[in-house]
């Protein structure tokens, strides 16, 4: 897996790792952050009222519904178009798993909602972002198994283009709707770059021991 040989790989895991600890840790000493004052006004001035309907659109991809949508018709993708079923193993494990810590990380964390006018309900903790996270995990993954399958080096960065501003966009809809603080959104994201990282080396783990298998009947 040429991800895994990447020297920027490691370079975004460690930082990931930096951003999502000191978020953490910030968190849990009760700093006021100025990050958080600075870019929920500058993103809720930014975008009118009229954008609104967007966000929300953005916003409701990021729910249990959608998530789950997206989650089937891209394992069918993996099936019907690619017959690649350690990429599904991989896509259910990041998807499922990567939910249930992140449940467990805003109870360990605690930290409620930002105290304001909430444009769409919400029922859990605030600290980090599902939506980011998740949505990082998710089309993180889809870009991946998509470039791995592409030719030509545009259409891979294309689609890498492509997943990094739908990414952003899910994650600052959750700002807008002001359901979460920026800080929520960027360490939902390096918690997410994290998941992805652990997803594709057991991808990468079932590929090699699935190739070892058929190298072994086909020799017996």
């Amino acid at each position: 897996m040429e991800t895994l040989k990447s020297k920027w790989t490691y370079f975004f895991l460690a930082v990931s790792a930096s951003i999502f600890l000191y978020f953490l840790v910030a968190v849990t000493n009760g700093q006021t952050l100025v990050f958080d004052r600075y870019l929920s006004k500058f993103f809720t001035g930014l975008f009118s009222e009229s954008t609104h309907p967007f966000f929300e659109a953005m916003d409701n991809m990021g729910s249990k519904t959608g998530i789950g949508i997206i989650t089937m018709a891209f394992l069918a993708l993996l099936w019907l178009k690619y017959r690649n079923y350690e990429a599904m193993a991989a896509v259910v494990f990041a998807v499922a798993a990567g939910n249930e810590v992140n449940k467990w990380l805003k109870e360990a964390v605690g930290r409620p909602r930002p105290d304001q006018e909430h444009l769409v309900d919400v029922a859990s903790l605030s600290f980090p972002s599902g939506h980011a996270m998740i949505g990082m995990i998710q089309y993180t993954l889809l870009a991946y198994f998509i470039i791995t399958e592409l030719k030509k080096s545009s259409a891979k960065w294309i689609t890498a283009i492509i997943a990094g501003i739908w990414i952003f966009l899910m994650g600052i809809s959750r700002i807008v709707m002001g359901v979460h603080y920026p800080s929520d959104i960027a360490a939902g994201f390096a918690a997410g770059y994290i998941w992805v990282f652990i997803s594709i080396s057991l991808y990468a783990a079932l590929k090699l021991m699935f190739r070892r298998n058929s190298y072994g009947r086909e020799s017996a």
